[in-house]
């Protein structure tokens, strides 16, 4: 469990939608990782590149907000941290 505030930017590897409220609520930003290389993660974290993209699917709020939601119905999820879409305009 994260108990205090987190001051740095926060990458993680996105092949699924992911549970992270507590998380989305302390770091200061928050960088989905669909693959890309580390350097290329490094070049946004440091300046030398424009973050840039779209969620292709929402983030839930909990796990239960995941059993209520239906199989064959995406981003259906009541209240979702990020809805699918949120992101950077490209």
């Amino acid at each position: 469990m994260v108990t205090g505030p987190l001051r740095e930017e926060l990458g993680f590897d996105v092949e699924r939608a992911a549970v992270v409220p507590e998380i989305a609520e302390r770091a200061a930003a928050l960088v989905a990782d669909y693959g890309a290389s580390d350097s290329a993660l490094l070049d946004v974290a440091f300046g030398r590149a424009a973050a840039e993209g779209r969620l292709p699917f929402e983030l839930p709020r909990s796990m239960a907000a995941v059993a209520a939601s239906r199989p064959d119905a995406p981003n259906d999820t009541h209240d979702p941290v990020f809805p699918h879409g949120h992101g950077l305009a490209l």
